[in-house]
Parts: structure tokens; sequence; C-alpha cells
């Protein structure tokens, strides 16, 4: 089976929320998965679709997984709803129930005058289980992946679109350096950027994300590519000592996303060029890059950076996020790994 994207998650997430909205419920719903975002849409519109607001004092049962036992969700489920045509039971933070042989029983024969919701958070289902096997025949089940590092800048960009806004690719980078790929944060970022946004104003730049976000475009993972382009090799050991020294702020995994996401388009500008030749410009647009400040930047990096050297720097940039994952490091931290792939790229 084919790994799950975040493209998945969201066209598999849509097809569920547009089931739940019509009024097409399952009878048991199972969210899990390393990243709650979907999960959390999810949960909202069926506690706002399932009952109607009148319906919800009698019928709708939300509790967490700590404070209940799995014979206690299952006898739940089995009470008849008050003057209604269904019953809500959700059971938050499910990833700590125990017994699910318990339920293993009742998602094979559930109700059909309730909805049962499962939502676990940042973990899985066994799928070795009699209870999971048993829940794909009745159960609606979503699993989420996390967001590529260098998936993040990508993943805003939609966010925004969807919302109503633009953004650039240089601010959609800067923020994602800020954010990391946890989604809810992102979201929360982006919310409250809106509303730092001047009346009317619907495209985000560099300097709205500095302003209402409060990041700093001088060291970022941004700036930091940027100088590598330009061989400002004084203000690349800069950004990276000052990186060494702030890991927290400055976590070493994004700086290697934001890495990898930069020289993986230049390698399908290179493909393109390779393809079609003619000016590298259109290569550039081809691969996904539009403003002219980067349009400029991926043209140098094209002559910086020739196809073998590209490929080159996309394995180290792999072999480093081993190395710090892996403990293949030794007593190296953080910083010195950055600083020793960046030393390896420029030479």
């Amino acid at each position: 089976m084919a790994k799950q994207t975040d493209q998945d998650n969201l066209l598999q997430s849509n097809r569920i929320l547009a089931d739940i909205r019509a009024g097409n419920f399952a009878p048991v719903y199972i969210f899990m998965g390393e990243e709650p975002y979907y999960s959390d849409i999810l949960t909202d519109a069926i506690l706002q679709n399932v009952l109607q607001p009148q319906e919800r004092d009698f019928n709708q049962t939300i509790v967490y997984a700590q404070d209940i036992t799995t014979a206690d969700i299952v006898q739940a489920c089995r009470r008849y709803p008050m003057f209604a045509p269904r019953q809500l039971v959700m059971v938050k933070e499910a990833q700590h129930l125990t017994k699910l042989d318990v339920l293993e029983q009742y998602v094979e024969k559930p109700s059909p005058e309730t909805v049962l919701v499962l939502a676990f958070t940042g973990k899985s289902v066994d799928k070795r289980t009699g209870f999971y096997k048993k829940a794909k025949a009745n159960a609606v089940i979503f699993e989420s992946v996390a967001v590529s590092e260098w998936n993040v800048a990508g993943w805003i960009t939609s966010y925004m679109k969807e919302k109503g806004y633009s953004i650039s690719s240089d601010a959609a980078s800067l923020m994602a350096e800020h954010t990391g790929n946890g989604l809810r944060k992102i979201a929360l970022e982006a919310d409250k950027l809106f509303k730092g946004l001047p009346d009317g104003k619907r495209d985000v730049s560099v300097k709205d994300v500095e302003t209402n976000i409060g990041v700093s475009k001088e060291f970022s993972a941004f700036e930091l590519t940027k100088s590598l382009v330009f061989r400002d090799y004084d203000k690349v050991y800069g950004i990276a000592g000052h990186f060494a020294r702030n890991s927290k702020k400055y976590p070493l995994v994004l700086t290697l996303g934001a890495l990898f996401f930069f020289f993986s388009r230049l390698l399908k500008c290179h493909a393109y060029y390779l393809q079609d030749g003619g000016m590298p410009e259109n290569s550039i647009r081809k691969a996904g890059v539009f403003s002219p400040g980067q349009i400029k930047e991926y043209s140098v990096a094209m002559r910086v950076f020739p196809l073998k050297k590209t490929m080159q720097v996309i394995a180290l940039i792999k072999e480093y996020d081993y190395k710090s994952k892996s403990g293949a490091a030794g007593q190296a931290q953080d910083g010195d790994l950055l600083l020793e792939l960046l030393s390896k790229i420029i030479h």
C-alpha cells in the first residue's frame, strides 16, 4: 500500500466532511494518527451536525478516555435516544483506552441509533488487533500523517488560499520556519495574522509575517539558502551560528526541511531545463516559482549549483537528517551537524 500523504489526508477528510454535513452518518468513527488537525475539524462537524441543539441535553455524551471504561462506553452506546432519532457518544484522547476487545464486540454490531466517535490524539490503533479488523467493516476510519517539513510552506499557501488570502513564497517559507509542521499551530498563527492585517488587505508579505507573528527574516532558513546561493559565506556561518546557539527556537529538523525544499525545487528546475532547454526562467516558472525575486535567486542557484552538485546536496541533507535522528552523529550537537553540512555544501 502506498504511503499516506498530506494530500490524501485532505481529500479523505473532505469526503468524510461532505457526508457528515449531508447527514450521512456512520455508526462508528475512528479518528487517529500523528496529525490531529483534520480530526479536530471532523469531530467539530459531527458535534454540529449529528444532533439539533434542542436534542443535545439528553443525547450527547462527551467524555475523556481516562475517565471511562470500555464497558461504560458500550453501555452508553446501547442506550436509546430520547426525543431524537439518534444519540452521540464521543470519546476524546481515546489512545488511553484499555480492553479494546470489549469494544470489538460492539463495533462488530453497532447500534443504528448511536454515532460513536473515538478520537485518538497522536497515536493510531494497532492494526493487528481484532478490534481494528472488525472496525474496518462498520466504521469510518481516518488516519492522518504529519506534514513533511519541506511541505509546510505549501500547506500554508493552500490554507491561506482556502481562507481567501494569498501569501508570497518567501513569506510562507518564513512562517513555516516559525511554526514547524504542527497544523494546529499553523492555523492559529495564520488566523492571528489575518486579524492583524489592515482592512481589505488580502495578500500576505514577509513584512506582515514579521510584524504579526513575531519572526525575523534576518535569521531564517530562507536567508540561509539565499546566502548560500549568492555566496555570502560570512552570512551563512553567522546564521548557522545563531541557529546553533538557539537550537530550541531553530530546531535542526526544520532547517534541514527548508534546505531540502529549496534544493528539491532547484532539482525540478534543472529537470525542466534539460527537458525543454530555452531560457532558464521558463524552467523555473514550471517548477512553481513566479515572484521576480525568487526567479532571480533560482536563476543564480542553477549556475552555482549545477545538476550534479544539486543532487549531491540533496544526498547530504538526507544523510544529516538521518544522523540527527538516529544517534549516528555520536557526541555532535545539532549545531555542529549544521555547520558541518554547510561546509560540505560550500566546498
